[in-house]
């Protein structure tokens, strides 16, 4: 039996709305800071079709999908599925009027995957989930989570991490209320979740254990490592409270302070989180030959 498919529209971050506009519609975005790389898609903006059996579109704020745009009636366009599991679009007698890949909708279409929607001067695309390639563990990237607001220690695990083909997201968070709904995000709204989170410790606002435990229970394969800037080292006894609270590892950041000099130590904590995932660890000497310009680089911003 084949998998139900998930219908979702998707706007690209080049919208002619801001963040929060789309936010405010029901879009949503895996971040609006983060960094993205091969093989997921650019950045954007995607709302799920799921939980009723039409969503209306239009500028009347009791819309389920609205826009405070001139563009649009109040009551503008509409989607409904079918007990097959089909999605149609149809105008509602729109002013400006409602198209399909530049062709007007004069009546109930039947959506396809990839199909390019206009409503006033709203540009979305009609995706089916079962039409993109599934994840597949065994081909796919690893996928590491990471929030590190230190622009040098981000800069370090990200090129670090994507040199031995791990996927990095980059996310600007600051408390652990952010994190965990950026989790929740994930889990309704993308294929997979993370397979490690790499956090500084500092940004779990107010107690980066309690963001542990309530992990372990919601997600509880995901892994969890802790950094701890300003630290030299984690104590045997501070690792075994963490472990006993959720996290996966407790290690201390990267030492900046003669980053040329601390390569050994950076490839300790690396192979960490390369290990934790199942990928190949990383070689001294590779590291000192191919990130020696990226050290120096890094050691001159203040």
């Amino acid at each position: 039996m084949s998998a139900v498919s998930k219908p979702q529209l998707y706007i690209p971050a080049n919208s002619c709305f801001s963040h929060q506009e789309l936010t405010d519609s029901g879009f949503w975005t895996p971040s609006q800071s983060m960094v993205r790389f091969s093989p997921y898609p650019p950045q954007g903006y995607f709302r799920t079709l799921m939980g009723n059996v039409l969503w209306v579109m239009g500028r009347d704020p009791s819309c389920d999908i609205a826009f405070s745009d001139v563009t649009l009636s109040r009551q503008h366009a509409l989607i409904f599925s079918t007990p097959l599991h089909e999605f149609y679009f149809s105008d509602l007698a729109s002013l400006n009027g409602s198209f399909i890949n530049e062709e007007r909708v004069l009546h109930p279409t039947c959506l396809q995957h990839g199909d390019q929607l206009k409503v006033g001067k709203i540009f979305m695309e009609f995706q089916l989930s079962a039409a993109l390639e599934p994840f597949d563990p065994r081909t796919k990237s690893k996928l590491v989570l990471m929030v590190q607001p230190s622009a040098t220690q981000g800069k370090l695990w990200q090129e670090l991490l994507i040199y031995q083909g791990v996927t990095v997201i980059w996310e600007k968070l600051i408390s652990s209320e952010e994190l965990i709904n950026c989790l929740d995000s994930y889990a309704l709204n993308e294929s997979r979740l993370p397979d490690l989170l790499l956090v500084e410790a500092d940004t779990l606002e107010p107690n980066p254990y309690e963001f542990c435990r309530w992990c372990q229970e919601a997600y509880p394969s995901l892994k969890i490592v802790l950094t701890c800037r300003g630290r030299t080292e984690v104590l045997p006894s501070e690792l075994k409270w963490a472990k006993a609270q959720g996290a996966t590892d407790l290690i201390p950041a990267f030492r900046e302070d003669n980053m040329l000099t601390r390569v050994v130590d950076m490839v300790t904590h690396v192979n960490i989180v390369l290990k934790l995932l199942g990928s190949q660890e990383l070689e001294k000497t590779t590291l000192a030959t191919d990130f020696f310009s990226l050290l120096k680089d890094l050691k001159k911003q203040p």
